[in-house]
């Protein structure tokens, strides 16, 4: 869709950088408030996530759009998805799953060099303090707290990135000129690096660059949006099963065996490639 910008790219791209770092600047004052004397308090970190998530990743978003276009909506991909492509999207992702947890065990595994080590075991340990904070997110093992976990770590964690990364980042590198594909994967590069989770870096990149192609396919941030939402759902219902003692669900767990890797492959060059073919007539 052609859209009429405000803004030639080089100033877009600036006052989207700018936004982002004033959002990211309050967002980061908001939530050492909100955390001060009770690190360990769930209902604290709770509020300070759905605080980081609304001002570090919607807020400069919406702005960033209001300002650069008349269109914002337009820009933003803000149109009614394809409910057939919806489900196919979402079958493609449960189809690569096997797959992914290959891939999840293969770059847990890494090691640095020997010269490396100090590096390595500051990546640990932010992997260990996210693991953590996860937990105390989740503040129990009750239906309520699964709940809450969901629509936190689900919904608004799902929508809230997709929203920064699909629905503006990508937009603003594909609508300066840059190839479509160059656009999808720096995305998806940076969407895995911001989390700062160095052993699962892999494997969220190419989830990053499946939403990223499934925005560009469909042209409505939904898509990504549902996958997202239902990737982060498998994966916080994984963890609150894990919590409660009980045996972590078979989607989690599938994938060891070579032949269920390349059956997963297999699948989800199918589904993904059908459900392109679809997206195009919609």
């Amino acid at each position: 869709m052609n859209i009429k910008f405000n803004l030639p790219p080089a100033q877009r791209y600036m006052l989207f950088f700018l936004v982002t770092l004033l959002c990211m600047l309050v967002g980061s004052v908001a939530v050492a408030v909100i955390m001060y004397g009770g690190a360990d308090s769930p209902g604290r970190l709770r509020c300070a996530t759905v605080i980081q998530d609304v001002v570090m990743f919607i807020a400069p978003a919406l702005i960033t759009a209001l300002f650069i276009t008349r269109r914002p909506a337009d820009f933003l991909m803000l149109r009614r998805p394809s409910a057939v492509g919806t489900l196919l999207a979402i079958a493609a992702l449960l189809a690569a799953v096997p797959a992914l947890n290959a891939i999840i065990s293969w770059n847990e595994s890494l090691t640095l060099p020997a010269a490396l080590h100090d590096v390595e075991q500051w990546m640990r340990t932010s992997e260990s303090s996210a693991a953590k904070a996860v937990s105390t997110l989740m503040g129990g093992t009750g239906a309520g707290s699964l709940i809450v976990l969901l629509l936190i770590a689900g919904v608004l964690a799902g929508f809230s990135e997709e929203l920064f990364f699909r629905g503006t980042l990508q937009r603003l590198i594909i609508t300066s000129g840059v190839n479509a594909h160059v656009a999808i994967w720096v995305t998806a590069a940076i969407f895995s690096a911001v989390h700062m989770q160095f052993f699962g870096f892999v494997p969220r990149m190419l989830l990053g660059a499946y939403f990223g192609y499934l925005a560009w396919w469909s042209r409505s941030l939904w898509l990504p949006v549902a996958a997202h939402i239902v990737n982060n759902i498998i994966a916080a219902t994984g963890l609150w099963m894990t919590a409660r003692g009980g045996e972590v669900p078979a989607i989690n767990s599938i994938g060891s065996h070579p032949s269920e890797v390349v059956w997963s492959i297999v699948m989800f060059a199918g589904i993904a490639r059908f459900t392109y073919l679809r997206l195009k007539k919609s």
